[in-house]
C-alpha cells in the first residue's frame, strides 16, 4: 500500500513540475530584460528526478 502511495505521489509531482517549468520556459523566453532562471532549472530537474522515482515504484 505504501509503494502504490509513493507511484502516485511521486507521479504526479513529475507531471506537476514538469508543467511548471514548462511555464517558466515560457516565461523566460518572452521577456525582453535579464532573467534569473534558478527556478526554471531547480523545476527540471527535480521533475526528471521524481520521474526516477516512478520509474522505480512501477
Amino acid at each position: 500500500m505504501l509503494i502504490h502511495a509513493a507511484l502516485i505521489i511521486s507521479f504526479i509531482m513529475a507531471i506537476y513540475l514538469f508543467a511548471y517549468s514548462f511555464v517558466q520556459a515560457i516565461k523566460i523566453s518572452e521577456s525582453e530584460h535579464k532573467v534569473r532562471g534558478g527556478t526554471f532549472i531547480f523545476a527540471v530537474i527535480m521533475a526528471f528526478v521524481f520521474s526516477s522515482f516512478t520509474y522505480l515504484f512501477i
